[in-house]
């Protein structure tokens, strides 16, 4: 099925047809939110699904063959609550997301996903899960819905629902007046579904971490005390070495599931914590030893 078309509402498209994306979508009336009532969150054979509450995460994609980023937004993540609940995604509005806050109890999974983008209209497209697939359609949008590069729906006409699988992109809208303004870009968004057990403790994660906090105090100790013949002690100061499993700056606990930076000195602190003296120079000053180090070396196999 092809539509062509010459422009939208901002201007004219990249994509000029209109096809179902490379993954397939079954017929709109078992497919929509209102039947997914009856199917109580079960898997796609039937069984109950292994995580009964599905989410989805929008994350920036970042687009190589773009020459200008799309509109940056912090990662978003939402879950439902209920089989008939529904991700509505569309332009910020100040007045439309207190109004939710005050309708869904201050519950942050039953607000709408808004980006400040002109050309995100109010409302442009729906998210919903039924028997454990994701799916997407467009509402009546000016500037379009892509689903991995194909237009979903000519402009004003709302699509048919088209299967979300994760790691899909998702784009609202087309850059308008060349994309100058970040207000005039379109937004690009890679789609995690149904990942929730990633950010859950397991044996993998927890090990990992013990071994991360068990070999920085080995090597703070060595520092501390002088380890092999012909190697001098480190002064107080340098040898002072975190031990303990907290951040020395936030001084919040070190835990799995965190992103962490572990300088060459061995100190440990949470990334958030330290992304602006990382971000500065290539060369890092440790806060905690005052050990300078250079963050564009060659990274060398330890020594035996």
């Amino acid at each position: 099925m092809a539509r062509s078309r010459s422009a939208t509402a901002f201007g004219p498209t990249a994509t000029t047809t209109t096809a179902a994306p490379s993954s397939s979508s079954a017929e709109i009336s078992t497919n929509t939110p209102e039947a997914a009532a009856s199917s109580s969150l079960t898997g796609k054979e039937g069984t109950p699904s292994k995580d009964p509450s599905p989410s989805i995460r929008f994350t920036p994609h970042s687009d190589i063959h773009s020459s200008r980023p799309s509109l940056h937004f912090p990662a978003t993540s939402r879950t439902l609550k209920h089989p008939t609940a529904i991700v509505r995604v569309g332009r910020f509005s100040e007045r439309d997301n207190t109004l939710s806050q005050i309708q869904g109890g201050g519950d942050p999974s039953n607000l709408p996903v808004g980006f400040k983008s002109k050309v995100v209209s109010r409302r442009h497209c729906e998210f919903w899960c039924t028997n454990g697939q994701w799916y997407i359609k467009d509402v009546k949008s000016s500037s379009g819905t892509f689903l991995n590069h194909v237009r979903l729906s000519p402009p004003g006409q709302e699509s048919r629902p088209f299967e979300v699988n994760d790691g899909d992109t998702v784009q609202l809208g087309i850059d308008f007046k060349g994309g100058e303004e970040v207000i005039f870009r379109c937004v690009k968004i890679r789609i995690e579904c149904n990942r929730g057990w990633q950010k859950s403790l397991n044996a993998y994660n927890t090990t990992a971490h013990k071994r991360l906090l068990k070999r920085t105090r080995r090597d703070g100790n060595d520092a501390q005390n002088g380890a092999g013949p012909g190697k001098s002690k480190r002064d107080s100061d340098a040898g002072s070495v975190n031990s303990s499993s907290e951040c020395s700056i936030c001084l919040n606990p070190v835990a799995p599931c965190q992103a962490l930076f572990v300088a060459p000195c061995s100190h440990v602190w949470h990334y958030k914590c330290v992304r602006n003296l990382l971000a500065k120079s290539d060369s890092f000053l440790c806060p905690n030893c005052r050990l300078m180090t250079d963050l564009e070396a060659d990274v060398e196999p330890p020594e035996e």
